[in-house]
């Protein structure tokens, strides 16, 4: 017998085999059905006939006869071959080093997920009850007592400039993982491998929820995971503004200093223009899956219509779902007024913090004596403020030479 005859054999054998699939998802959408594999947190959006094919496959339909089948179910053919090649690129397709031996093992019941009983009860109806009392609670003191509300003086807790910026900024990282935190719980409560991370970004640290799994659920089920940071943060600020009104005064001052930053925090998640919390919201709403990718890629063709604006490479539309281009010149529009948004919170918000910061700042330089604390403070401050802005300069430049050193 040939080589040619062994491979023709093979080569029979495989279009007559079942092909062995890992685990899937289908979750139908309003431009197809998003597959994917809640393991990896690897997705794709196929037509609902190229899903209803895999379906075919994943239940151990041979090649050959499904090819048939969607002849007969759809009147047309398709390339199986190339369609089981582009379901091996996304990982669905288990490959020949993944099954094991001749005898499978006997399959062994998932592992429970760290914080999912957690997750649970943090979204149980006691603690849907806890919140709304303390939520009342705040409003309550708010409406009351108005040196509790949020304004810029409430920042500025302490006359030493350092204290203040040192105390906002060990408060960052960890209001903002308790935000994040929410974001995997409510994830964990589904069932799904939502994960925190912390990396580097220039010279800040960042933390970040990884919620690629949501697309394998209903797109019902999405929204408390989004919703759930901005549930943490009105939580957060509800408590610091209970031990401002209960507490010592120390304790008080530095709790609406951090209470008055979450503020802001929830301000901008509004920016829907830089894909926050309510971006996904909002996406998942209009039933879109890449609204800022086709968004930009929209604003990028209009714009090369002006004169003197390059054009940009040819753009296939193809890329993005009917309901992703229709609602692109909408969030353009919508990402202009975002901007605008941006502007004004930075009019009512930044501008009199750095006013006050100034106010403070510029006395104790101009009258203060080389030997009092005072003076010495501010330089601290000043060299706290503009060492971080220079800092930033630098490792910027750094991260852009490194960029443009890569291959493309």
């Amino acid at each position: 017998m040939t080589s040619t005859s062994l491979r023709t054999g093979e080569e029979a054998r495989d279009t007559m085999s079942a092909i062995e699939f890992h685990p899937l998802t289908f979750v139908d959408e309003a431009d197809g059905v998003v597959v994917g594999r809640s393991d990896t947190q690897s997705y794709a959006v196929l037509p609902d006939d190229g899903a209803a094919l895999l379906r075919r496959l994943a239940d151990g339909m041979a090649r050959d006869d499904a090819a048939r089948w969607y002849l007969t179910e759809f009147g047309e053919s398709v390339d199986i071959g190339d369609f089981i090649e582009t379901l091996r690129e996304l990982g669905f397709v288990k490959e020949e080093t993944e099954k094991g031996g001749e005898e499978p093992e006997p399959e062994k019941s998932p592992r429970p997920l760290r914080f999912q009983r957690l997750g649970v009860w943090a979204f149980s109806p006691p603690a849907w009850a806890a919140y709304t009392a303390l939520v009342t609670a705040c409003v309550t003191l708010l409406a009351t007592e108005p040196r509790l509300r949020p304004h810029t003086a409430n920042v500025f807790f302490s006359p030493s400039l350092v204290l203040v910026q040192l105390s906002l900024a060990a408060a960052q990282v960890p209001a903002v993982s308790w935000h994040e935190f929410f974001h995997v719980l409510a994830g964990r409560r589904l069932g799904l491998p939502t994960r925190l991370t912390m990396s580097r970004r220039l010279i800040y640290l960042v933390v970040e929820t990884h919620l690629d799994a949501l697309y394998g659920v209903p797109r019902r089920k999405r929204y408390l995971p989004f919703l759930a940071g901005m549930l943490a943060d009105v939580l957060l600020f509800s408590a610091l503004t209970v031990v401002a009104a209960v507490g010592p005064s120390w304790a008080g001052g530095i709790a609406l200093a951090v209470a008055y930053t979450i503020v802001l925090r929830l301000v901008w998640q509004f920016y829907l223009f830089l894909r926050t919390d309510l971006y996904y919201v909002v996406t998942t709403l209009l039933g879109c899956t890449a609204l800022h990718e086709a968004t930009s890629a929209y604003v990028r063709g209009r714009l090369s219509r002006l004169p003197g604006v390059r054009s940009p490479d040819a753009i296939d539309d193809s890329a993005w779902s009917p309901r992703d281009r229709l609602m692109a010149p909408w969030f353009a529009l919508l990402t202009i007024c975002g901007g605008g948004f941006l502007l004004a919170t930075a009019a009512l918000a930044v501008v009199p913090l750095l006013w006050g910061f100034a106010t403070r700042l510029g006395p104790q330089l101009a009258h203060g004596t080389a030997g009092g604390a005072g003076f010495w403070d501010s330089i601290v401050s000043l060299v706290l403020f503009f060492g971080d802005f220079a800092l930033l300069l630098v490792v910027s430049r750094r991260e852009a030479a490194r960029n443009r050193k890569l291959p493309r």
